[in-house]
Parts: structure tokens; C-alpha cells; sequence
């Protein structure tokens, strides 16, 4: 597994993709700079909320449309020469746009805790760097949803999906049913880690959006979710390469 990642590496390397999970965090950094200058611990709070809530999932859409394609576009000519199992392979792609998603939230965090220690926040640090990994973790499932879609469907398709979930989600992430909902579930178990309410604004102490509880279950939902839609994909994935 670790040969295929490190092969998907050297097949993105100077491509689009490998350049999208550091323009997208910039851009969020950016925009974030604009719509909260002259306020008061503003900035890092603003960065986060249009990263999880719109532009992470808009990355995740995009990087994992060019890398599907780019297979396509080759008639998938990596894929069949190689005698490694289809799924196994498919499987190393997954990974390696994780890895892809964890670096970029990672730059992500970065900038926002620079911008905020000279612009002000309330966002803490030690919440920020763990969001990096469970904002990580509860995206994953995108992750097979877009590449099947993409191949499916295409981009347009793809993106629209991709922003109805997105709203979705931060409207049931605030109620009593947000783990029924998997793209609800980051927005509401970031919310005490980065005392950041889905809606953008702080959270205020004694919040009960504030419980540190609904992390490790958001988490396990998340990652069941993960699992099923990756079987699926790589089920689907396979058959269609057999027909």
C-alpha cells in the first residue's frame, strides 16, 4: 500500500492537484483577512467556519474529479497493466487524497493560528491542532462519494451534490439529530474544539454545543460511514472494470 501512495505522488506531482490543497487554505485565509477586518477576535473563528462548512468539502469535490479523471483520460492504462488487485489499487488513491485533505487542514490551521495570534481570537490552540486530525477523519467519506460520482456523473453533478450536502449539514448540525446526517456530524464535533457554533458565530460558555461527548461517537459515525461507502465504491469500482 505504501508503494501505490507513493506512486500516486509521483503521478500528481506538478499537476493541479498537488497545488489545490495549499490555494484552497490561502484563499480561506485570504477571505477570511477581508470580511473580518477591523473586528475583534474574529479572524481565525471566521477561517475555520468557511473551511469546514463550504471550501474543505468544495477541495475534497474537485481534487478527487481531476485525480479520477486524469485515470480516465489514460483509459485507466496504470491501472490494468499492473497485476495488483483494481480495488487494492483504487484503495491506495483513497489514501493518498486523505493524506491530501490532512495536509491541507494542516496549512489551514497554520495560517489561522498566525493571522489570529496578530489579528485576535478566542479559537484555542491545543482545539485547533486537534480539529486538524478530526476534521481529517469525518471527511474521509467524501472521499469515495466524490470519485463516484465524478466518474458517474462528472463535475457539475459532482459539485452540486457537493454544496446540497454542505448546506444540509450545517442546518441539522445544531439540532438533536446531527449524527444522523454524516456531513452534519464535522460541523457540530468541531464546534466545542474550536468553540466555533456551525452558524460561524462564538459560542458562548455554558452552550450545551460546547459538550466535549459528542466527539468520539461523531468520530466512530464518521468513520463507519467511511468504510461503507469505500466498500461500495470499490465494489462498484471493480464490476465496471469487468464489464
Amino acid at each position: 500500500m505504501t508503494n501505490i501512495i507513493k506512486a500516486e505522488f509521483l503521478k500528481q506531482k506538478r499537476t493541479i492537484s498537488s497545488k489545490l490543497i495549499f490555494v484552497f487554505p490561502i484563499i480561506t485565509l485570504v477571505m477570511a483577512f477581508v470580511l473580518t477586518s477591523g473586528m475583534t477576535n474574529a479572524y481565525a473563528e471566521s477561517v475555520w467556519n468557511w473551511w469546514y462548512v463550504l471550501l474543505l468539502p468544495g477541495m475534497i469535490a474537485i481534487v478527487s474529479y481531476l485525480s479520477i479523471m486524469r485515470e480516465k483520460k489514460n483509459g485507466y492504462y496504470n491501472i490494468k497493466t499492473l497485476s495488483i488487485e483494481k480495488r487494492t489499487l483504487m484503495l491506495g488513491k483513497i489514501a493518498y487524497l486523505g493524506i491530501l485533505v490532512l495536509v491541507s487542514n494542516a496549512v489551514l490551521f497554520a495560517g489561522a493560528a498566525l493571522g489570529g495570534a496578530f489579528l485576535t481570537t478566542s479559537v484555542p490552540v491545543i482545539g485547533a491542532a486537534m480539529t486538524v486530525v478530526v476534521l481529517t477523519i469525518t471527511e474521509l467519506w467524501q472521499i469515495p462519494l466524490f470519485l463516484f460520482l465524478s466518474e458517474k456523473f462528472g463535475m457539475v453533478v459532482e459539485l452540486i451534490v457537493c454544496l446540497f450536502i454542505a448546506i444540509l449539514g450545517v442546518s441539522l448540525a445544531p439540532s438533536g439529530k446531527w449524527f444522523l446526517f454524516v456531513s452534519a456530524i464535522s460541523n457540530r464535533i468541531v464546534t466545542p474544539l474550536l468553540h466555533i457554533l456551525p452558524n460561524g458565530m462564538r459560542a458562548q460558555a455554558g452552550d450545551p454545543l460546547l459538550s466535549t461527548s459528542v466527539i468520539f461517537p461523531g468520530i466512530l459515525i464518521a468513520l463507519a460511514h467511511f468504510v461503507i461507502l469505500t466498500y461500495l465504491y470499490l465494489n462498484w469500482f471493480e464490476k465496471r472494470e469487468e464489464r
